[in-house]
């Protein structure tokens, strides 16, 4: 009888993907998808349900359904007043929310970028390019606006908003050339 060390040896090696004769060329094919669709689906995921302030006010056990658009305005010092979360905490979840808003605000210049290239026909690589430096950005954004109270270090949550921001923009720019390209001459835009 083999030990569990060699039946899991003997299970990573039958099922290793490495040394599977297709794996290179299915690698190879996904850098060429477009992740435009499902970047649209991951943004609206992260800023609906990832960044969702009530998550964590769910944890300490603070959730009000009710009105929950003002229970951290309205209650948030009662709360620390009844010792059920301190300063930090409410601090915390006052820029949790603040995430939240501003990632669902920020979403409409991301699906129009994304869409616009698409339109326009451009390449999968710029979109992919686009949707992957545009989430990151603002991955980045949500770590340090929900963590970061230090003033001199805040200015990295700006630093990735703008790269978001700018990164939509060029997407735009770059949509806008697609479209138009050709129109000077005397062709028509697509």
């Amino acid at each position: 009888m083999s030990s569990i060390t060699d039946r899991a040896a003997g299970f990573i090696s039958r099922v290793n993907p490495l040394k599977d004769p297709g794996f290179a060329q299915n690698a190879s094919r996904a850098l060429h998808y477009d992740y435009g669709p499902i970047s649209i689906l991951a943004a609206f995921a992260g800023s609906h349900l990832l960044l969702q302030h009530r998550l964590p006010m769910v944890f300490y056990g603070l959730d009000n359904n009710v009105y929950p658009r003002d229970d951290l305005r309205v209650n948030g010092e009662k709360h620390v007043a009844s010792g059920r979360i301190t300063p930090a905490q409410l601090r915390r979840l006052k820029r949790w929310e603040a995430a939240h808003y501003n990632a669902v605000e920020n979403l409409a210049i991301f699906i129009g970028a994304i869409l616009s290239l698409q339109f326009s026909g451009a390449s999968n690589r710029l979109v992919n390019r686009v949707a992957g430096t545009y989430l990151a950005a603002r991955a980045a954004f949500a770590l340090l606006y929900i963590t970061v109270e230090d003033p001199k270090l805040a200015w990295g949550r700006t630093i990735a908003w703008w790269t978001g921001n700018i990164t939509c923009i060029y997407g735009l720019v770059q949509a806008a050339k697609q479209l138009n390209h050709g129109v000077a001459a005397g062709t028509t835009a697509v």
